[in-house]
């Protein structure tokens, strides 16, 4: 097969079974050359073994893995393209920074004077520099993490495969790291693989991604169409907070679709979805997009408006989140900016209108 220079890794129905549980079930996937990618999901979905089976470290039960057009399902992890950084920092303790990182160089039997100019280097790329003596035990958290990623990075391999790199760091140093590992990919060029069940790490660092759940990819995009127009329901659920009603399909016209939820009508644009009365279906809307309205405020035509019960605010700092019941039972949220003062008095269980705009509502067929 000829070698697809755009394309850094494709797989075509892959699949891994663990006797009769099925981790990953026939994955399609495509990840361009030199993008920045999240693997985003739920703990126990498949996305670390979607991770293993690209590195080599397991063999898919069925499907196939190409990396730059090269089929390399069946090869092991050092006749391959890739490096990864695991979970937990693996450092060896009885080696400095520098030993550590020139570690995979020394096992290639480099010529000495070539591996320390290259350890070099790559201490300076990943901030290491003035540790370079330093042993693992004295280092912070991210630090041991930059040496993780500097002696997966000076392999010069084109992809890299991040298994939940920050789960061990504290929330503030997260953060950092996340744009630390974002400035590092633009400056080396290669192809990132990154997976993580943490929804902000993966929108921070992330060209585009795929969610998977139950061993299946649900859905793949940029972060910002992932979170604003997100096709499947699963994705409305995991990402941001959506409020999600179910109803079935009551009437389709140029007016686009009507769904009626039993308590109410919502109307909505179809966004190019095939529906028809009678489908069962599922409508989001986001959070920070529900309005409390105020007494006597009336909402335009081009807003959705729904009859609630008040219940109570919860202050999170940044936003503030109004929580409200539904005539159903449910609850729907509206989350506003903090303004730095109390929200106006509302009594549980007095009556209040919500309103949003019908533009962006979402409809979700599954």
């Amino acid at each position: 097969m000829n070698e697809d220079t755009n394309t850094a890794v494709q797989v075509i129905g892959l699949s891994k079974n663990y006797g009769d549980v099925q981790a990953l079930r026939g994955v399609d996937l495509s990840i361009a050359a030199g993008e920045y990618f999240a693997l985003l999901g739920p703990s126990g979905g498949g996305k670390t073994t979607l991770l293993r089976l690209l590195g080599g470290f397991i063999r898919p039960s069925a499907g196939q893995i190409l990396l730059h057009g090269q089929d390399v399902s069946e090869q092991p992890p050092n006749h391959r393209p890739t490096s990864m950084v695991f979970q937990s920092f693996a450092l060896f303790p009885h080696m400095t920074v520098a030993q550590n990182v020139g570690y995979g160089l020394r096992l290639r039997k480099l010529p000495g004077a070539e591996i320390a100019e290259r350890v070099g280097a790559m201490l300076d790329l990943v901030g290491l520099s003035d540790l370079a003596d330093r042993m693992p035990h004295a280092l912070s958290g991210g630090q041991q993490q930059r040496v993780q990623l500097g002696r997966s990075l000076v392999l010069e391999t084109d992809i890299l495969l991040l298994d939940e790199p920050l789960a061990a760091l504290d929330a503030k140093l997260r953060k950092d790291m996340c744009l630390e590992l974002k400035h590092l990919q633009e400056q080396v060029g290669i192809t990132f693989i990154h997976v993580t069940h943490n929804q902000e790490e993966a929108m921070t660092v992330a060209d585009s991604m795929a969610i998977i759940a139950d061993g299946e990819l649900i859905e793949t995009g940029t972060p910002r169409a992932l979170y604003e127009t997100p096709r499947r329901r699963f994705t409305a659920d995991f990402i941001g907070e959506n409020n999600i009603f179910t109803g079935r399909v009551s009437a389709v016209n140029d007016d686009g679709v009507e769904v009626d939820l039993g308590y109410a009508k919502l109307t909505l644009n179809a966004d190019g979805q095939a529906v028809t009365t009678g489908d069962d279906v599922a409508v989001s809307i986001r959070s920070e997009l529900v309005e409390l309205l105020a007494s006597g405020t009336a909402a335009g035509a081009a807003h959705q408006i729904m009859a609630a019960t008040y219940g109570e605010a919860v202050y999170l700092g940044l936003a503030t989140s109004h929580v409200a019941t539904l005539p159903n039972g449910e609850a729907i949220l509206a989350r506003h900016i903090s303004r730095g003062e109390a929200p106006d008095a509302l009594a549980a269980g007095a009556a209040v209108e919500l309103a949003w705009p019908r533009s962006m509502m979402r409809l979700h067929l599954s």
